[in-house]
Parts: structure tokens; sequence; C-alpha cells
């Protein structure tokens, strides 16, 4: 020390003549090129060097290039003066703000800072030869820990005598590895013509014993020659750590000096120290638990996540290693809520910025949750928020990612997270690896409560476990679990058991007989229901649509979507989520072409999008049957889906219209009827549902059908009767409900026929199995529904226990069956037929022809020639009006009367 004194001393009476001389620009250099750093070495020091998460002395010292043909006083003087030196210490390297006490700004420019400010030292050095033990040609200056201007993380400071003094500013690498940067920037010109280089030294624990000797007792930060050095009153605290990281490689410091003569142009070198060694000696222990803030089934809920890493702040063994990748996967059950959709946003990458240490420009949509780190090197936690990142474009590249950023005494930490929906079950895993390498002791992210959350809890009662891997970057890996409990339903109610009672409203909107209306159906379930699973609709009788109007979508369209705009008949809407908000998605109602073995079809297609989420194209197909007996229409959906992408929809409401103009009419029976379903729950539960319906104002409806029937005068025996029966009925009326029809005793039925009915088992099992005896006949219907007439054999069923067999019209086509059932009956030789179940459908006209033939249903009784065939009828309507009438049966094929033939022809005579 006794050969700095005389130097320092020089140095001091030097300065005022320095400060001339610069201003009148006597200070020599050269632009012509950049400072040349000439030798760098950096790195821990002492028996610890190498031992990863020991508390080391660290020092740097670096050298710079002479100028062989310049000298100021005698001395030799740097080529080009040093303005700026940054350095930047390998990832992990860490100091700790909190392990002195500050020296304010006054103070240290008051050259009063106190001794338990003081972390190290600093060296000026004058002299190439200073190395060699007793050489002159350095001075030692007092290193503090300064009181760090805003926004800035720490700050060193040392005076060089009474030149000036030297600001060092630590920052951290935020946006890339972390690491610690060293800027120390403007260094005073007036001295450093002489400084060849500079040695720093840091203490890794200031308080430390063994630094009595170096710390400075006076105001000008030397320890002067004779002084002992004073001891520190401040705590032994950690001031310095080695990373926690053993991967082999060599750590590496790099520096980067500019000049005054050439500012910006810097020199860059860097300095390598051998790896770390000894990563197993390192404490690691974390915990991690996960606690809603509501212990309701089913209910949207505010989840904490505590993740505690204890910190070994013991400055006499090592720290404890750092967090390298955490793995968190939330119990089965736990999921995300499309009731978060609403009112959602995204962080793209732009607004996030990765890649630099600037603040994040997300939305305040984008924000789900906030984040709080405690971490032992700050006197003051970070604070931040957690945010959603945009689907797809994201680090992953994945449809759920989030972004937790915290800042504070800055430092701004932006830490991308992925996150994992198993497709099936909806569980999920969020994964943040490559962590930043520094020491926390705790973690803390609160995720939004309220309707409007992004986690839903699990739907039945229990206890539920969240299962961490938490891995060091010393190579430990821990297991940690944490449970919760999940204790009451809704609103406090009991603990759902798997109720399923959903309820259902369906109807027209406007209910005049036989007018066109829209059509609405609603279901739904309430929290702690089971989940929708599908549900098979049955419409009144008389509720139909003019299929004929709607252009049919048909395959692959139908199923992937892609229906034009010519077949929609109506829209739909959907309520997804838990809780009293759900999220509403929109979507369109088309007609399609034969499904699953029905005539017709729906597809429903809902864009999934919600919020910043697009999860596809929804697409939910149904089979509409028509019933052969009653022409009600049934539609079974396919099973409704559950879950997109991993996330379970959750649905809640499903509401459907059909209001295509001119297409669903209203039955003409103002009967009370119900249009009726069953609701099945994924679980496999069904529930018989009912929506009272009934049409007004049947009264009102006209009810004039016209019944004609004709005959041949030509018939016999092996080839019986034929008769031909036409029912037309004009647009506008009430439909037909029932007939009844007495045949002439001179057409009566042909008991040879009847004896050769398909038995009704075979009929049931198909039609067509039955023997060609039973087919009697032919029926046509056309009716406005359809674009294609209905049409078909006639047979005769036999029904067990029934004195005579039915007539049965099986009518047929685009896929359609209906079964017209007339009712035979013969007494005294008179045969009626009733058909008493007509359908309440519109019907331009029907024909019924039964032909002659050896299988003919009827025969002759005599000369159908002789006088007028009349065929009692009454026919009924739908909304109970009824027609009765004596049709004329017409007889073709019958000659003229010979007395009237004579007379005509006598006539004929006279006239001509």
């Amino acid at each position: 020390m006794s050969g700095r004194k005389p130097l320092r001393r020089y140095i001091s009476a030097l300065a005022a003549s320095l400060v001339v001389f610069a201003a009148a620009g006597a200070i020599p250099g050269t632009a012509s090129a950049k400072i040349q750093v000439t030798s760098f070495t950096a790195g821990p020091t002492g028996p610890n060097a190498t031992q990863a998460g020991a508390h080391a002395d660290v020092q740097a010292i670096f050298m710079t290039a002479v100028d062989p043909a310049a000298t100021l006083f005698g001395l030799p003087i740097q080529a080009e003066t040093t303005k700026d030196v940054a350095v930047e210490l390998p990832p992990g390297f860490v100091g700790s703000t909190t392990a002195a006490p500050k020296c304010t700004l006054t103070e240290f420019a008051a050259h009063n800072c106190p001794v338990t400010s003081q972390v190290g030292s600093a060296t000026v050095i004058s002299n190439a030869a200073f190395l060699t033990e007793g050489t002159s040609g350095s001075a030692d200056f007092s290193v503090y820990l300064l009181q760090p201007s805003e926004g800035n993380t720490a700050e060193f400071g040392f005076t060089l005598g009474g030149i000036g003094n030297v600001l060092a500013v630590a920052s951290v690498r935020s946006g890339s590895d972390y690491g610690l940067h060293v800027a120390l920037k403007d260094l005073p010109s007036e001295l450093l013509p002489f400084m060849f280089g500079a040695r720093l030294t840091l203490w890794g624990v200031p308080a430390d014993p063994s630094h009595d000797a170096e710390r400075s007792v006076r105001g000008l930060g030397f320890v002067a020659a004779g002084e002992t050095g004073v001891s520190s009153s401040a705590p032994l605290v950690p001031f310095l750590t080695n990373p926690t990281r053993c991967d082999g490689s060599p750590e590496v410091t790099s520096l980067s000096v500019d000049s005054w003569q050439s500012p910006g142009q810097f020199d860059e070198e860097t300095s390598a120290t051998p790896p770390l060694t000894g990563c197993d000696r390192l404490p690691f222990a974390p915990s991690l638990d996960v606690q809603p803030d509501r212990t309701q089934a089913s209910a949207p809920a505010g989840y904490q996540v505590d993740l505690q890493l204890p910190q070994n702040e013991n400055p006499g063994s090592l720290a404890t290693a750092d967090l390298e990748t955490a793995v968190v996967t939330l119990p089965q059950g736990v999921t995300v809520s499309p009731s978060a959709a609403e009112g959602l946003g995204a962080c793209s990458p732009g607004q996030i910025s990765l890649g630099n240490m600037s603040r994040p420009s997300c939305p305040e949509s984008s924000k789900i949750g906030s984040v709080t780190i405690d971490t032992p090197l700050l006197e003051h936690p970070l604070e931040g928020s957690v945010y959603l990142a945009r689907q797809g474009d994201n680090p992953f590249g994945t449809l759920l990612a989030v972004y937790l950023v915290a800042e504070g005494s800055g430092v701004t930490i932006k830490l991308p997270g992925k996150v994992d929906a198993d497709p099936v079950t909806g569980q999920l895993t969020a994964t943040f690896d490559n962590n930043p390498q520094l020491p926390f002791s705790d973690l803390r992210l609160a995720f939004k409560s309220g309707p409007h959350a992004a986690l839903v809890n699990p739907a039945a009662c229990g206890t539920y476990t969240t299962r961490s891997q938490l891995t060091s970057w010393s190579g430990k890996t821990a297991q940690s679990e944490s449970s919760f409990q999940i204790t009451e339903g809704q609103n406090g109610s009991p603990c759902p058991i798997g109720a399923f009672t959903p309820s259902f409203t369906a109807g027209t909107t406007s209910n005049p007989a036989g007018s066109f209306s829209p059509f609405t159906l609603a279901f739904s379930r309430s929290d702690g229901d089971q989940t929708l699973g599908g549900i098979t609709l049955r419409l009144p009788p008389g509720l139909l649509g003019v299929l004929k109007s709607v252009p049919q979508c048909r395959e692959p369209q139908a199923s992937n979507g892609g229906c034009g705009a010519a077949s929609e008949i109506g829209n739909t809407s959907v309520a997804a989520g838990a809780g009293q908000t759900p999220f509403w998605l929109g979507g369109k109602v088309f007609l399609t072409g034969p499904y699953k073995g029905a005539p017709f079809g729906l597809s429903i297609v809902v864009p999934a999008i919600a919020g910043p989420f697009n999860l596809g194209t929804v697409v939910v197909r149904a089979a509409i049957n028509v019933d052969p007996r009653t022409a009600q229409v049934t539609a079974a959906s396919d099973p409704l889906p559950t879950i997109l992408q991993g996330i379970p929809l959750d649905l809640r409401t499903v509401n459907v219209t059909a209001d295509r103009p001119g297409f669903l009419f209203n039955p003409t029976s103002c009967a009370p009827l119900s249009v009726t379903g069953t609701i099945t729950s994924v679980q496999g539960v069904t529930a018989a549902v009912s929506s009272h319906f009934q049409a007004a104002n049947c009264a009102s409806l006209p009810f004039k059908p016209k019944l004609t029937a004709l005959t041949q005068a030509k018939y016999s025996k092996a080839g019986g009767e034929s008769l031909h029966v036409k029912v037309v009925s004009g647009a506008g009326q009430a439909n037909i409900a029932k007939v009844r029809v007495l045949l002439p005793n001179l057409l009566p039925s042909r008991l040879t026929t009847l004896q050769k009915a398909c038995r009704e088992a075979t009929f049931n099992a198909n039609p067509a199995l039955c023997p060609a005896a039973s087919v009697v006949g032919t029926g046509t219907a056309v009716t406005p529904v359809l674009a294609h007439p209905l049409t078909g054999p006639a047979y005769l069923v036999s029904h067990g226990g029934a004195a005579f067999p039915d007539l049965v019209v099986v009518l047929q086509d685009e896929g359609i069956t209906l079964y017209l059932d007339g009712n035979t009956d013969i007494k005294k030789g008179i045969t009626s037929s009733t058909f008493n179940s007509v359908p309440d459908a519109p019907i331009s006209t029907f024909d019924l022809v039964l032909p002659q033939g050896p299988h003919s249903a009827l025969a002759a009784n005599g000369n159908l020639c002789k006088s007028p065939l009349s065929m009692p009828t009454t026919i009924t309507g739908q909304n109970g009006a009824q027609v009765t009438q004596t049709t004329t049966i017409a007889v073709t094929g019958c000659a003229r009367h010979k007395g009237k033939a004579h007379k005509a022809k006598r006539r004929k005579g006279h006239h001509t």
C-alpha cells in the first residue's frame, strides 16, 4: 500500500493542471482508429471461484494500448482515452441490492459514504508494471453501493481523488438471458490519458472481516498508508453469488470499451473462467400450492398459485439452486371457462416484446391475472400481470399460452408459458421452461375471479390435487403436490350428485291455424346438472314445412359446414360456460338431403369464435324422419360437441329458430297438442320434455273438399270390378282428418281377395314381403309440401282379431313413406271404408285406383248401367268441419238406351 500513496498525491496535485490542459485541447490523442483493449480477465476469485452457488469475490481487469509517440509531463499516455466501459456478466451470476446499506448521492458527492456501504474497490492503473509486488503506478479507491436513481436497478460509485466521481449502473438483460449488465459512462477525461487500465473488485460478502483492511475510513475513499482499515457493522449478507448451473461450459464475461476520440466505436473482448462444479451440493426444495377462491362445483373461480423456493442467505454456505423448468398439471376437472371469452383480448408478440427490455403494451383486455415475485436481491417485490397470448402467434405456436410480466427496481421480467389442454378431458398443464437464473423466494399468481374468470371448478365435489415437477439449473428435480376441496353446489346448495333436469320450451311464434310462422326451440341446463349431450325433437301433427321450397344442401358440404344460403332455414344461438354470464355463439341452420337413413337432415353450423380464440367451425347434424302413420316430423341430433381443442364447451343453452319465410306452417287442428322430445346427457341420462302447443282460429278455415268416384260397366267374375276415387282440396283450407264411404251393394268386396290379405306382422316388417295377391290398387297424393307426388300400392292387411282386413295405401317419394289406413267393414253386403286418422297435411289431390284383375278388391252384382250408383260420403276436417254428401259413382262404358237411340235416329232422319 505504501507505493500507492505518492501516486495518489501526485494525481490529486495534478488534477487542476490536467483540467486546464484538457480545456485547451493540449491532451493529444488520435481519432484514426477505435480504442484497443490489450488484455482483459474477469471472473470469481479465491478458493470458491468455481463452486456453483458460492459467494466468491469477483474481479475484472482490463488494459488499453499506449501511444508510443506521445507523452504528457514526461508520462506515457493512452492512445485514446477511455470513455465508456460495459461489462456483460455470465447469466446466473447475481448481485443483491440488499446486501449492504446504500450511500445516498448526497453523501457520495460529499465523500461521506458510510463504511457499511462499501462493497469493493477500484484500481486505476497508470503503469503497466503495477502487478509486480511493491511497484508503484496504481491507486485504490473504495467502491460504494449507492442509492440508485429512479428506474435503475443498482448503482456503484467511487471517487478519483479530487478529479471526479465514477458511477457504474447495473441492470438486468431483460428479454434475453437475464444476466447482469454493468455500464460506466463518460469516465472523467482529465485523468484518463494516464489510465492504461483498471481493476474492479467486488466482494462476495461485503461485511466479512476479511475485507477490513481494504475498507476506507477517509472521505476520499483511500486506505491510507499505516491505516489498518475498519470493520463493518452491517450484517453478514451475501452480495455476489455464482451461477447455480454446471453445464460444463466456461463462464464467459465480455467487455466493451470506446473512447472520447472515437465514441461509439467499441473494442470488444471476452474472458472465460473454468466451468462451475459442485451443483449437487446446492439445496433445492421448492413447493407449489394451488387454491381456488371459491369451493362451488362448476363455478368460475379465481385460482391462486403460490410457488415457494426458500433461499439460503447464509454467507458461509451455498446458495439455493435457481429454478429452470416448472411443469404444473392442474387437477382433471379444472378447465378453461368459455365464460371468460366475453370481452377477452390477447397479446401479440409485438406487444409483449420478449426480445428486449421495453415495457409490454399488451391490451388491458388480455390481462387474466396478476403476479408478485419476492426476491432477496431487491428491497421490493416485482409486480405485474399475466397476459393471454395470441392463439398460434406465440413462441410455442399453440392454442393456449400466457406471458408473465413482473416489474420493479428497474427490472422487467417477461416469461412465456405454454399451456396444453388435453383434447379429451380438457385437463391443463402449464410449462415454463428456461426460466431466468435469478433467485426468488416466492412467486404468487392470482388469476381473475368472478363470472368471467379464466378457470372453472370441477363439476363434482371431492378432493382435487395439483401436481408439479420443478427442475433446477443444477439438475435437481422436485415433485410437489397440493390439494383443495370442492364442497358445495351453486349458491350454497348441497353438493351436486349428477342431476339432469333440463328446461325445455318450443313452439311457433304465431299460432293461427294453417298460417306460416317461425318455430323456436330452447333447452338448457343449470350449473350442477349433467352436460347436454343431444336431443330428439318430435313436432306436433300438422306442424310441417314446405320442403320443396328449399334447395337441399348435399354432401360433403352438409357435413363440413359449407352449405349455401339457399338451403338456410334458420339460425341458432348457443350459450357456453359456467356461471350466470356464459358466452354466446351464433350460427345457422340448413336443410340437407338424406342423412343416416332419414329422408332429410339438418346441418347446424356454428363458427366457434370466442373472444380471441377461433376453434374452427362446429357442425352438428340431425336426421329428420317423418312418421308413416301421422306424418309427424322428428329431428334427432347427433351428439352435441363437448370439447374443442381441449376447451370444454360446457353447453348451457341451445336455441334454434326456423324462420325462413313461407317454410313452416301451423296445423289446421286446434286440439291441445305438444312439442315433445328427449334430451340426453353426456353421461347417458335421458329426460323426457314437453311444451304445450295449440293452434288457434281453426273454425275460421274453409273446408270444401270434393270427392268423385268412377267405375266401369264392363266387369267379369274373373276380373272383378274397378273403382277410382279422387279427392280434391283447395289451398288455404283445413286439412282432411277423416273420410268414410259406403259402397253400393252393386260393388261388394271380393271375398276371395280378402282371404289373400297380407298378415300384419309381415306388413310391419316390410310391405314388399306381402303376397302379390294382397296388392289391390294404387294411391297417389299431390301435396304442396313436396316437389313430387307420393304414390304407392294399396294392400289388404289383416289384423289379428279384426273381422275384415284393412285397406292400407303405402305412399312413397323423396324418402318419405306414409300409410293411409282404411278400416273395412261389411254389413248386409255393403262395404264401408273409413280412414279415421288421415295426417294433418295439405293434400291437393288424392287418387285411389282399385283396378280390375284376378285379385281385384271389388266385384259387381248385376248391371251397373241400369240405375245411378251412389256412395254416401262423410269427410271431416282437422278443424272439426264436416262435409256429408251422396257421391254419384260415374260408370264408363255403358251403352245408350235403345229407345233413346231410335228416337235420336228418327230425329236425325226427320231433320234431313
